[in-house]
C-alpha cells in the first residue's frame, strides 16, 4: 500500500493562481495617474479603484466562503478563476471610470471565491508535517507576484497602455484555470461533504466569532495587516518626500519589499514544521515575528537615511510574512473540518485590518513621530494578541 504523502505537483497549480493574484493586488496603485489621466478624473476619485477591489473582497469572503464551505474545492476554485478573469477583461476594456471600478468589484468576488478555497486545499492535502511548507509556499508565490506586479506596473505607467497590465493577467487566469480543470485532484475532505442550506451555512459561518481562539486569531491578524500594510500604503509617499525618491526608483522599492516577503514565507514554513514536530505552540513564534515587525517598523519610519528606511520596510515584510505564515498554520488546523469558513473571515479581517491601519494612520503628519507611534503600537497589538494564545491554549 502506498504511503501517503504530499502532493506538491498539484500546489504549484494552486501556486501560480497566488502568484497572479499578488502581482495584480499592487498592478493598480502604480497605474493611477495613467488613469486618472485617460477619463479626466481626479486621483482621489480614480483611487476607487484600489478601494473598490479590497471592499468587495472583504465583504463577499465570509458570505460565499460560508456558501460554498460543502462543495468541491476543485468546482469553487475554477468558479472563482472564472469570476476573477471576467472582471480583469471588463478592467482592460472600461471605457469610464465607473466601469473600472464595477470591474474591480467583480475582480474582488472572484478573488473571495479563489483565496479560501486554495488556502483550505493546501492544508487539506498537505501531511500534517508539511503543513508549515505547504502554507508558506503559498505565500511566497504571492509574494513572488509582489516582485514582478510592482516592476511590471511601473513599466507600464511609463509606456504602454495600462489596460494591458490587467489583459495579461486575464489570460495567465485562463492558463491557471486551464491546468487546473485538466490536472487538480479534488480534495477527499469536502469531496463527500452533506450539503447545508444558505441559512444555516451562514450561521455556522457567523457562529466561529462565537469561538475564544478564533477572535483571538482575528485579533491579531488584524493589527498585523493594520502595521504592516497600512504603513506601507505611505512608503511612496514617505520616500519621495523624505528621500527625493522617483516614481521609477518607488517601483525597485515596491519589488524589495516584495523579496522580503518572499524570504519571509520560505523560512516560515521549515520553522513552523520544525516547531510543531517538537510539540511546541505555534502562537509562541509570532510573539517573535510581532516583535521583529514593530522592530522593524520603527527603524522604517523613523531612519534619516534611505537605507536605514528601505532596510526597515523590508525587515517589516519579512517578519510580517512570517507571522501571516504562522498563523494560516494555527487557523487551518484549530479550526479544523471548519477551516474554510475560518480562512474565508480572516481573509476578509485582513483587508479591514489593511484599510483602517491606512486610514488611522492617515489621521497623523507623514512621517512624523504620531505616524511612527501608531505604526509600531498596530505591531504591538499584535504581538499581545498572539501572547495571549501562547499562553492560554486551546
Amino acid at each position: 500500500m502506498t504511503e501517503p504523502s504530499t502532493p506538491w505537483r498539484q500546489h504549484r497549480l494552486i501556486h501560480f493562481v497566488f502568484f497572479l493574484m499578488g502581482a495584480e493586488l499592487f498592478l493598480s496603485s502604480p497605474l493611477l495617474p495613467k488613469m486618472s489621466e485617460d477619463f479626466g478624473t481626479s486621483i482621489a476619485r480614480t483611487a476607487w479603484v484600489v478601494t473598490a477591489f479590497g471592499l468587495s473582497y472583504a465583504i463577499a469572503s465570509p458570505l460565499v466562503g460560508a456558501l460554498t464551505e460543502h462543495l468541491p474545492r476543485k468546482r469553487v476554485i475554477l468558479s472563482g478563476i472564472a469570476v476573477f478573469m471576467t472582471g480583469e477583461l471588463l478592467c482592460a476594456v472600461a471605457p469610464s471610470l465607473g466601469w473600472l471600478i464595477g470591474a474591480r468589484v467583480v475582480g474582488g468576488v472572484g478573488g473571495a471565491l479563489i483565496g479560501p478555497a486554495m488556502w483550505a486545499y493546501l492544508a487539506e492535502t498537505a501531511l500534517p508535517s508539511h503543513r508549515g511548507k505547504a502554507i508558506a509556499f503559498g505565500a511566497s508565490a504571492y509574494a513572488g507576484g509582489q516582485i514582478i506586479g510592482v516592476p511590471l506596473a511601473t513599466f507600464v505607467a511609463s509606456g504602454s497602455s495600462w489596460r494591458l497590465a490587467f489583459a495579461a493577467v486575464a489570460a495567465g487566469l485562463a492558463v491557471a484555470g486551464t491546468l487546473i480543470w485538466l490536472r487538480l485532484r479534488e480534495s477527499r475532505s469536502v469531496a463527500a461533504a452533506a450539503p447545508r442550506s444558505p441559512a444555516a451555512a451562514l450561521r455556522s459561518s457567523f457562529g466561529l466569532w462565537r469561538v475564544r481562539v478564533f477572535r483571538t486569531i482575528m485579533a491579531g491578524n488584524f493589527f498585523l495587516q493594520a502595521a504592516r500594510l497600512g504603513t506601507y500604503a505611505y512608503a511612496g509617499a514617505l520616500f519621495a518626500s523624505r528621500f527625493g525618491f522617483s516614481t521609477a526608483v518607488l517601483g525597485l522599492v515596491g519589488a524589495l519589499v516584495g523579496i522580503g516577503s518572499l524570504v519571509g514565507s520560505l523560512a516560515a514554513g521549515p520553522l513552523v514544521d520544525w516547531w510543531s514536530s517538537k510539540g511546541r505552540h505555534v502562537p509562541v513564534l509570532n510573539v517573535g515575528w510581532g516583535l521583529l515587525l514593530a522592530a522593524a517598523l520603527a527603524v522604517a519610519t523613523t531612519a534619516s537615511s534611505w537605507q536605514l528606511a528601505l532596510a526597515g520596510f523590508v525587515l517589516a515584510f519579512f517578519s510580517g510574512t512570517g507571522f501571516f505564515s504562522s498563523a494560516q498554520v494555527y487557523l487551518t488546523t484549530v479550526m479544523a473540518e471548519r477551516r474554510g469558513a475560518a480562512v474565508s473571515w480572516n481573509n476578509s479581517v485582513l483587508y479591514v485590518g489593511s484599510g483602517a491601519g491606512t486610514a488611522a494612520l492617515g489621521l497623523t503628519a507623514l512621517g512624523g513621530q504620531a505616524f511612527a507611534a501608531l505604526s509600531v503600537v498596530f505591531a504591538l497589538c499584535t504581538v499581545g494578541f498572539s501572547a495571549r494564545l501562547a499562553w492560554a491554549r486551546p
